[in-house]
């Protein structure tokens, strides 16, 4: 999408591609299998490693991947895992809820990009959890300047939000996102990580939670190499 000769678009303009481009490249995505590596590390208070976990999957193109987080279990610990490993994934279907400023362009892994800043409007509505706390969310997004696709993404709480049957709070969470080029040349999911710090009745909850996709190729033709 070309950007207009008279001027640089505004943050809102880019995003709004961001999000059109979004909805294209999923659906083409469709089109392929991946391979998922999640490591999640439960931390101490300082943030130090206590345990880790590993599991490997294969993700089929035509489902969207399982994040862990539905259906809710009535048990604390897996229900306030559950709530806060749902919160990066559902930023661009609120775009409206921000307010968005270009703060500069940028390269990030060879791309040229627009940064943009982004913060909550305050008093927003919510249908959900997710929403709640993505409400309360601010951060940043880098846009390739040549077509819009979503490059990078990172973000925080701002202020600590109640989310859970529970009375859960999720004090702490921070996430980073970055794209890679798959086989078709369009950019896809490449590493997330985000970490949380949850507060529930006699026991708090810190983790750490990384995923690496790796290995795109046409749906259905096996593990590949």
């Amino acid at each position: 999408m070309a950007i207009p000769a008279w001027g640089v678009p505004t943050g809102d303009e880019v995003i709004s591609r961001v999000a059109a481009r979004d909805k294209l490249l999923v659906q083409r995505r469709k089109a392929f299998d991946y391979d998922i590596e999640i490591t999640r590390d439960k931390l101490d208070s300082n943030r130090a490693v206590v345990s880790t976990q590993r599991e490997k999957a294969v993700v089929a193109g035509d489902r969207p991947p399982s994040y862990g987080t539905r259906p809710a279990e009535r048990d604390p610990e897996q229900e306030a895992q559950k709530t806060s490993r749902e919160e990066p994934f559902e930023l661009l279907k609120i775009i409206d809820h921000y307010t968005y400023t270009l703060e500069g362009e940028e390269t990030v892994d060879g791309v040229d990009c627009y940064k943009i800043g982004f913060t909550p409007k305050p008093d927003m509505p919510y249908d959900n959890r997710e929403e709640k706390v993505l409400n309360n969310v601010s951060g940043h997004i880098w846009a390739s300047k040549e077509d819009y696709s979503l490059i990078r993404n990172e973000g925080s709480l701002m202020r600590p939000v109640s989310v859970a049957w529970i009375f859960a709070t999720l004090t702490e969470m921070e996430f980073h996102f970055d794209a890679m080029r798959m086989p078709n040349g369009d950019f896809g999911p490449g590493r997330l990580q985000y970490r949380y710090r949850v507060s529930i009745p006699f026991m708090e909850l810190h983790e750490r939670d990384t995923r690496i996709m790796s290995n795109y190729r046409p749906a259905g033709t096996g593990a590949g190499r």
